[in-house]
């Protein structure tokens, strides 16, 4: 086998098999990644004669300064998102001997990753099936074919085109565009444009840096317009019935920049600035009712203004951001509207989330923990700013925002348990079922938090897992109201 495509068969094996066994849509580029300082120089300068050494308490001053703020460009937020901040390194393996015998599933997907990949130097190239499912908005099908173009001396992936052509049926045919660039082996620059033939439209960019300033230092900054016709309002309230549903098109537009310092390994502190501008136009969903007409006091909304003042305390301490076995991670927030830079809102928002993570069976089975409450006061809250409960990161047996109110607590619990694995070109595919158990509920106050409206959810997942970065994954839920099913990649925390 030529030495190009001898690289990039284990990426390809690891792409075929979520295919074949998931139907769903995996993007995936993955990698750790190995930074080398500069060597110092052995060269001594000659001391000045007038050189003291330093006194003992600031030698231990300086010291502690040093350590506490060190580089950390692995940091992540707790949430996960749909491709990796760091650049991605392409496998590469050292040459084993063949295997005595494949089986007929190896032989399956060995045809499948001929007839669907192409590779030449140190490129990729592959076509895809998409396929996702929520309840909002239902099944949507399609095709997205992936380019991956590599640095031929570390052999880092440095950019990455990801078209793709879906139908759905609210809104027809979606043309989008996505491109990814690497410029360094902690920095990304995102962009994505998509364009349905109904109401749904989506432009965006981002750039997040993990090691600014030699790695003691995050920065971010975002912005994008999204109009989306298949949001849902059920009213507010914990005890809000599943028949006063109601949709409407939100037009976002969004502005959104955050830095923080990296300390004491696995800590950050960052403040941020958000603009959004929200507008509203009729529902396009047949058989659900305009938010105007369930909810008159909604009626002909204008465009409004939000400003956001946050800080973060951010913890995390997982093996792998993505794909974790062991560790925590988490946040403590604040937000606050800024009325004098032009919020038509004013609220104060605050909260705390974490996940703990325990391995045990010798990492075949991860006990996941997972905890959000956060709570906004103030005299005028737009409800689309109100915390939300339902959808495949909460409560799974629920559509998306099912439950709104000033405030929520939600805990998880998910087993996730491997049934097997599949090894091909050395890249192994863990196959996992997670049995878990949603339970979460919205209050308008702390104290008015009442039993009677906390909504249990039990169900299970199936998933691929390729580590570090790849998931595929499906979850039903079963609640009070039936059942939610989603297919989608990542964890849901």
């Amino acid at each position: 086998m030529p030495t190009g495509q001898a690289r990039f068969k284990r990426l390809h094996w690891s792409v075929q098999i979520l295919l074949v066994f998931l139907a769903g849509t995996v993007l995936a580029a993955a990698g750790n990644y190995l930074v080398h300082v500069s060597s110092s120089t052995t060269t001594q300068k000659p001391r000045s004669k007038r050189f003291r050494p330093l006194h003992r308490q600031i030698k231990r001053l300086r010291a502690a300064g040093e350590k506490m703020f060190t580089p950390n460009p692995g940091f992540q937020r707790p949430q996960s998102s749909p491709m990796p901040a760091n650049s991605p390194v392409t496998p590469e393996i050292t040459p084993l001997p063949p295997p005595p015998k494949r089986t007929p599933t190896e032989r399956f997907l060995g045809a499948a990753a001929n007839m669907m990949t192409t590779s030449w130097d140190h490129n990729i190239f592959v076509w895809l099936p998409a396929f996702s499912t929520d309840p909002n908005s239902g099944p949507t099908y399609g095709i997205l074919p992936v380019l991956v173009l590599s640095e031929p001396e570390r052999h880092h992936i440095r950019q990455l085109f990801a078209p793709s052509y879906t139908y759905n049926e609210i809104f027809g045919q979606t043309v989008t565009g996505r491109y990814y660039f690497y410029p360094t082996d902690q920095s990304q620059l995102f962009t994505i444009a998509s364009y349905s033939q109904h109401t749904n439209r989506e432009i965006k960019l981002r750039y997040e840096n993990t090691a600014f300033l030699g790695g003691r230092m995050f920065v971010r900054a975002e912005g994008y317009y999204d109009a989306d016709g298949s949001l849902r309002f059920f009213g507010i309230g914990p005890a809000t019935p599943s028949g006063n549903e109601s949709g409407y098109t939100g037009h976002n537009k969004v502005i959104h920049g955050d830095m923080g310092v990296n300390f004491l390994e696995y800590w950050r502190a960052s403040v941020g600035l958000r603009y959004r501008r929200m507008g509203f136009d009729p529902n396009i969903v047949e058989g659900i009712d305009d938010i105007s007409v369930r909810f008159p006091q909604f009626a002909n909304l204008p465009e409004q203004n939000t400003v956001v003042q946050e800080f973060h305390l951010l913890w995390d301490s997982r093996d792998i951001p993505a794909t974790p076995t062991r560790g925590s991670s988490g946040e403590v927030f604040f937000e606050k509207t800024a009325r004098d830079w032009g919020s038509d809102s004013d609220f104060i928002r605050y909260g705390l989330e974490g996940k703990r993570f325990f391995p045990w069976q010798d990492g075949r089975q991860n006990t996941v923990i997972h905890g959000l409450y956060d709570w906004v006061n103030g005299p005028n809250i737009p409800f689309y700013e109100l915390p939300e409960l339902g959808g495949r990161d909460t409560l799974r047996a629920f559509e998306e925002g099912r439950f709104t109110d000033k405030g929520r607590i939600l805990f998880n619990i998910e087993q996730r348990m491997e049934l097997t694995s599949l090894t091909l070109m050395g890249v192994t595919t863990r196959f996992e079922v997670g049995p878990f158990f949603d339970i979460g509920t919205v209050f308008p106050h702390p104290e008015d938090m009442q039993t009677k409206y906390v909504k249990p959810v039990i169900g299970g997942s199936f998933r691929a897992v390729v580590k570090p970065n790849v998931v595929g994954s499906i979850d039903v839920g079963v609640g009070n109201e039936g059942v939610g099913t989603y297919v989608s990649i990542n964890y849901p925390f």
